[in-house]
């Protein structure tokens, strides 16, 4: 409370307002994008509504996603790349700028490859619905490099969706 008074009061005596001062402090500076399959993408509109022109997409496992400081009704006004817009603030968090991931649609383990290949060699497994992989990599269109409890490999995009801590 006494720093945001501070600047509240620092502000005045520079002469921005108060608006200004606020805005700094409301929130990250930059959102991973989570809870988004590896299939999917998290949609940007043009407007904080669902009905909204959808203006970009943005990866499922997306770090950079620039917080604009503007909040309505569930959605987040951000930036990635060159386009701004509005996403539903549920599938945002605070980035640390690493990529992480968690499991889904298998029932038994998912084996990590040596090589984005179903013939490549296994190198560990992660069992099912499990949390705390970090991504090492770009993925391709249907494998994404993972480092999980010292294995590192590739694992089938379409088994991961994005995540934080």
């Amino acid at each position: 409370m006494q720093t945001r008074l501070f600047s509240l009061t620092r502000g005045l005596v520079l002469g921005i307002s108060a608006a200004n001062v606020w805005a700094t402090a409301d929130g990250p500076d930059f959102y991973a994008v989570t809870r988004v399959d590896g299939t999917d993408t998290l949609y940007m509109r043009s407007a904080a509504s669902s009905s909204a022109r959808i203006v970009a997409y943005i990866p499922f496992n997306a770090t950079r996603v620039q917080n604009l400081a503007q909040r309505r009704g569930g959605w987040c006004k951000v930036k990635y790349g060159s386009t701004s817009g509005w996403s539903g603030c549920q599938h945002l968090t605070e980035s640390d700028g690493n990529m992480y991931y968690s499991t889904h649609g298998y029932t038994d383990r998912l084996n990590i490859r040596r090589a984005p290949s179903m013939s490549a060699s296994v190198v560990g497994t992660v069992p099912p619905l499990e949390t705390g992989l970090q991504g090492t990599g770009a993925c391709n269109a249907y494998w994404c490099p993972i480092d999980y409890q010292g294995k590192r490999g590739w694992v089938g995009r379409r088994y991961l969706a994005s995540w934080s801590f």
